[in-house]
């Protein structure tokens, strides 16, 4: 035991086993530590800006949701809303509920007028006007009587009162009273035409129910196509021949009717 302690003695204790630094070593450990820390310092920056940027995504990420919320795009619509009252309405944006976030912008209006929905082109609507009523087709008849019918038919059947009177200045044409109606010009004849005037007895009403008596607006109102020139109402008839009726009044009522030939040639008639 005690000779390997010798040997070991010996064998530490030989100066070729000395390990002999190099000059430089302090300055090579030295610079080899800056090194690592200046690696260190580079790793740590470089995950410091890989963590500032990740922030950076997230926040981002969470104010595009909170902006894509439909209660903080109403909220911020609303904040923006009573802070410029002076903008029109149509200028502000709501998101709707449920949908994808993107606004929706409300129908423009001007002076309270609503564009109605499905126009499309956004153009005034136009209304047609309602086609007038055709005209009723009464017979031009008043007892024996016939619109057209000759002096010598209508004579025969005793319906007139003779003799005549002329029912112009040139005696062309002639006038009769009847026994309805004892004027002197109750029916007017051509000698071209036959009868062109037929005046209708004062108790007398039309198929519409109107004759002496009626107002105006009761004529009006019985006859659609009904025309006014000054106090007199006139109201043809699609009927062959063609007639019509012509109500005179005083303004408001009818004072007397007369049935008249679309082809009267008498003046007076």
């Amino acid at each position: 035991m005690g000779d390997l302690d010798d040997d070991l003695r010996r064998l530490f204790g030989d100066d070729r086993l000395d390990v002999h630094p190099a000059p430089d070593a302090t300055d090579a450990v030295l610079r080899g530590a800056h090194r690592r820390r200046r690696r260190r310092a580079a790793i740590s920056s470089a995950f410091l800006v890989v963590a500032l940027v990740g922030v950076g995504l997230g926040a981002t990420q969470l104010r595009t949701l909170s902006h894509d919320d439909p209660a903080d795009e109403l909220l911020e619509t609303a904040t923006s809303t009573a802070s410029t009252t002076s903008l029109p309405p149509s200028t502000s944006t709501v998101a709707a509920p449920g949908s994808s976030g993107r606004p929706v912008t409300p129908p423009a209006s001007s002076g309270g007028t609503t564009t109605p929905p499905g126009t499309g082109t956004g153009k005034p609507r136009t209304t047609t006007p309602s086609p007038p009523p055709p005209p009723p087709a009464e017979p031009g008849r008043l007892g024996a009587l016939l619109l057209g019918m000759s002096e010598a038919d209508a004579l025969a059947t005793g319906a007139l009162i003779e003799p005549s009177s002329p029912a112009d200045q040139e005696n062309r044409c002639k006038a009769y009273a009847t026994r309805s109606v004892p004027d002197g010009d109750a029916v007017v004849i051509s000698p071209a035409r036959g009868i062109v005037r037929i005046t209708r007895p004062s108790t007398a009403k039309t198929q519409k129910n109107v004759g002496v008596g009626s107002t105006v607006a009761e004529v009006k109102a019985a006859y659609g196509n009904a025309t006014q020139s000054g106090t007199t109402v006139l109201v043809p008839m699609a009927t062959s021949p063609s007639w019509s009726y012509v109500f005179t009044t005083n303004g408001t009522t009818v004072t007397t009717v007369h049935m008249r030939l679309a082809a009267d040639d008498c003046p007076a008639a």
